[in-house]
């Protein structure tokens, strides 16, 4: 009898380490080695966009038009440069899936970055279009598999309350590539040799080379470690990330470290694949809802216009130079814009500032239109200044309501055992739309002009509403905790979670590899 007295008084005692647990864990400040981990898996990021970026800028240098656009039809061929890239980009996205699963998060990076220096390389030492094309979408494949990989090992390593700031570094570094590309495109502008082109290869291939330098010292991620049962080295990775002067043991990582391994045991025997998904109910739900947000996201209209910055401001009639240095400016706004997004994604909410954003971009995009449609040839400085003005509100906006959120949620709706799958089948639609909307971009815009962004308008416009009313919210929520907005179960709460590792850290122990399961019975007793 006393012996049971000692252990609920010995519970009761862990309980209110819990509830202490709670208070803290949305105090709790970013870690250097934190803030380390996000910095380098942004180099991913940065190397996708940088990729993506590369040829924005070639196709308006005097020396890439002379070997490769100087034909009968130049706008087929830039829809085929672009349309090669998004293609390889859908192969990327898609087998990166059984290559995390399987091999883990940085290995899937590791194999990514080889790709794209390869292809960078053989890019810049082109000596044809055919040859060209073949390699862009090589390297295509690599920024693909980079595009839905990094998100997903940011939101692994991220504690839950400051998730979405953290995981909106991967935003922000593709923004970051794509100012450096387009500056290094102004300045290559200036090199006068018939090499000029070739640079921006050059620059790519030196990306790739730095990220997968940077491998070396990026840890795995302690989510896929706990799914091939490695708890031990999982804690480690996951303590080292979460400790501090304050909390030296990482107690507050424990509980959510707890969680996990009860997740994953849980989840273990389950099924794996696309149809598994196709045919679960819960798992259609995070399927639908990941697939609609880059629906919205790529029918605003932002990769047609990334992709063609320079080329839309001459046909605003601006030059060579000032082309190029308003792509520079834009690039500046998406920046300022994703930073806006990160700090207050997760005191918002990551639906509401999607769907604001949706409609704030389809807004933009008409006035755009209506704008081009009276002052594209020229004969009022005001409204051309107006057309040029709302590019740049657009991308504002863009960048502040929908970039970094995209990612954010699309990373975290889903399932460890599922997370790589769930990322490809939210990137389909990012890749099928940009294929749908750039590919004939060049051409359509050449023919029909600022009729071509109507179809775009359409589609965000049933999108944005579509995502209103079906997409949870997931904002504070640890991975785990996510389940129960799709109508999963939580195998076990953090709470609870937060009780076996105050009660391991008592025992003198933090081995997950045979943690206290009983100690869950207790918690509900």
């Amino acid at each position: 009898m006393f012996g049971r007295s000692e252990k609920t008084a010995s519970l009761q005692s862990d309980i209110g380490a819990t509830e202490a647990n709670v208070q803290v864990r949305h105090l709790q400040r970013l870690t250097f080695s934190n803030i380390i981990a996000i910095l380098l898996a942004g180099l991913g990021s940065f190397t996708f966009g940088y990729a993506n970026n590369a040829t924005s800028g070639s196709f308006a240098q005097t020396t890439f038009i002379a070997k490769f656009l100087s034909g009968n039809n130049p706008e087929a061929v830039i829809n085929g440069i672009l349309g090669g890239f998004l293609g390889g980009g859908y192969v990327g996205a898609v087998i990166q899936a059984p290559i995390s699963s399987r091999w883990g998060r940085r290995v899937t990076t590791a194999v990514a970055a080889v790709l794209i220096i390869v292809s960078g390389a053989l890019d810049a030492g082109s000596v044809n279009i055919a040859m060209f094309t073949v390699f862009r979408s090589f390297t295509g494949v690599g920024a693909g598999m980079l595009l839905a990989n990094c998100p997903v090992y940011m939101s692994e390593i991220s504690p839950p309350h400051l998730r979405g700031m953290l995981v909106a570094n991967h935003s922000i570094a593709i923004v970051y590539s794509y100012t450096i590309s387009s500056a290094f495109a102004l300045a290559f502008h200036f090199v006068t040799k018939p090499y000029q082109w070739r640079l921006q290869f050059v620059m790519e291939t030196i990306s790739g080379l730095m990220l997968l330098c940077s491998l070396y010292f990026l840890p795995e991620s302690p989510r896929w470690l706990c799914e091939q049962e490695r708890y031990d080295e999982a804690w480690t990775i996951l303590k080292n990330l979460n400790k501090t002067e304050e909390d030296p043991e990482a107690t507050i990582a424990a509980g959510e470290m707890a969680q996990i391994r009860a997740q994953i045991i849980e989840e273990r025997t389950l099924p794996r694949g696309y149809m598994y998904i196709v045919k679960t109910p819960h798992l259609r739900h995070r399927a639908i809802s990941s697939f609609l947000i880059w629906v919205m996201g790529q029918s605003t209209g932002m990769l047609v216009i990334a992709n063609l910055t320079p080329t839309l401001f001459a046909g605003l009639g601006y030059g060579t130079v000032l082309q190029l240095a308003l792509a520079v400016v834009w690039c500046v706004c998406a920046m300022i814009g994703c930073y806006v997004n990160a700090a207050i994604m997760d005191r918002v909410g990551r639906i509401k500032l999607l769907v604001s954003g949706g409609y704030l971009c389809t807004a933009t995009l008409i006035i755009e239109a209506v704008l081009q449609k009276y002052y594209l040839d020229g004969h009022s400085k005001a409204g051309t200044s107006g057309a040029v003005a709302m590019y740049f509100l657009f991308i504002f906006f863009y960048g502040s309501t929908i970039d970094c959120a995209a990612y954010v949620y699309i990373s975290e709706v889903w399932p460890t055992h599922l997370r790589s799958y769930g990322m490809t089948i939210g990137l389909s639609s990012f890749f099928w739309l940009a294929l749908a909307f750039i590919t004939p971009a060049s051409s359509g815009f050449a023919s029909i002009g600022w009729k071509y962004y109507f179809p775009m308008v359409g589609v965000c416009l049933v999108s944005t509403t579509a995502i209103a009313f079906i997409c949870p919210e997931t904002a504070k929520l640890t991975l785990e905790e996510i389940n129960r907005k799709f109508g999963d179960t939580v195998a076990l709460e953090l709470s609870s979670a937060d009780v076996i590792a105050n009660a391991m850290l008592k025992g003198g122990t933090m081995h997950f590899e045979e943690a206290p399961s009983a100690a869950v019975a207790e918690t509900k007793g």
